[in-house]
C-alpha cells in the first residue's frame, strides 16, 4: 500500500500544480483587464482624467466611489452628496477639482434644496472660499439686507416667495421655508454681493475642492509599471501590475527564466513550476 501511494505522488504533485494554475487564471484575467481599463483616461469635451476618477471606460475599481465622472453632450458632470455639478477643470498636480452647481447655472431658484457638502474623508476645502446662503420662502427679507441681495423665487406649495442672501452657512430660521449654502470666491464676493449679474457669473465660474489621495503611493505604483486603482473593501489605493499580480503599493519584480534558482539544486524550469509568472 505504501509503495502505491508513493508511486502516485509525482502525478498528484503535477495535478496540484496544474490545479493551482487554473484557479489563478480568473484573478490574473481580472487583474489584466483592470490594468488595461485603468490605464484608459476619461475624456469628455475638454476634460480628461485618470486616477482617482472613474466612469465611461474606467470601471469602479479604477477610482474613488465619490469621483464617478459622467459625460453628457460633451459636458463632464459629477454627483457629490446627491448634488449635480458641472466639472469645469481638473488639476491633477494640485489635486484640485473646479465644479459649479448645475441648479444655479440658470438662476437662483434651485429644483431641490440641498447644501454643497463634501465627505471630509475624500475632500478638503481650498483657501479663498466662503459659504453664501440662499434663504427661500420668506414673508420679507431682514431690513439690513442690501436690495441686490433680495430676490423672488416661487416654490411649490409655499405661499411666501421672498428670498435673500446671507454670508456663511446658515439655516432658514422660523420665518422662512428653506436654505441652501454654496461656496463662492472670497476675492469676488464683495463686489458680486451687491451686483446680481456678477454673482450669477460667479456661480457659473464655480468653486474649488481638493481631493484627498495618497499621491506618493500612486506615483510609486506607476513608477513600477503598474496602474493605480481602489481596493473595494478597504477603499485604499492599490496597484494593478503587468505580471498579473496586485500589489498594495508597488509591483513586484518579474522573475526571469534565466535568473539563478532561489533554492540550491533547483533548475529554472523547476523554479518556474513552483512560481508561475
Amino acid at each position: 500500500m505504501n509503495s502505491s501511494v508513493f508511486s502516485l505522488s509525482p502525478y498528484l504533485s503535477v495535478f496540484v500544480i496544474v490545479w493551482l494554475l487554473f484557479i489563478q487564471i480568473p484573478s490574473s484575467v481580472s487583474n489584466n483587464g483592470l490594468l488595461t481599463d485603468c490605464r484608459n483616461k476619461f475624456v469628455c469635451g475638454n476634460i480628461s482624467a485618470d486616477f482617482p476618477f472613474w466612469g465611461t471606460g474606467r470601471p469602479p475599481a479604477c477610482g474613488i466611489p465619490e469621483l464617478e465622472l459622467k459625460c453628457e453632450n460633451d459636458i463632464t458632470k459629477v454627483i457629490i452628496d446627491e448634488v449635480r455639478y458641472r466639472v469645469l477643470d481638473i488639476n491633477p498636480d494640485r489635486q484640485i477639482l473646479r465644479i459649479a452647481r448645475e441648479d444655479y447655472l440658470v438662476g437662483f431658484c434651485p429644483p431641490q434644496f440641498a447644501n454643497s457638502t463634501f465627505n471630509p474623508m475624500v475632500f478638503e476645502t481650498v483657501n479663498g472660499y466662503t459659504n453664501l446662503t440662499f434663504i427661500y420662502g420668506c414673508m420679507a427679507a431682514p431690513g439690513n439686507i442690501p436690495i441686490p441681495g433680495v430676490f423672488t423665487c416661487k416654490i411649490n406649495q409655499v405661499n411666501d416667495q421672498t428670498g435673500y442672501l446671507e454670508v456663511g452657512a446658515t439655516g432658514p430660521g422660523r420665518q422662512c421655508y428653506g436654505s441652501v449654502f454654496v461656496p463662492v470666491s472670497v476675492s469676488d464676493f464683495t463686489s458680486s454681493f451687491v451686483n446680481r449679474p456678477a454673482l450669477e457669473q460667479d456661480l457659473k465660474t464655480g468653486f474649488e475642492v481638493r481631493w484627498k489621495v495618497d499621491k506618493a503611493a500612486c506615483e510609486e505604483c506607476t513608477n513600477s509599471s503598474g496602474v493605480c486603482g481602489i481596493e473595494p473593501v478597504t477603499n485604499q489605493t492599490i496597484c494593478y501590475c503587468p505580471n498579473k499580480s496586485t500589489g498594495s503599493k508597488t509591483c513586484l519584480p518579474v522573475f526571469s527564466p534565466t535568473a539563478s534558482p532561489a533554492i540550491p539544486g533547483m533548475n529554472s524550469s523547476q523554479f518556474l513550476m513552483l512560481h508561475p509568472s
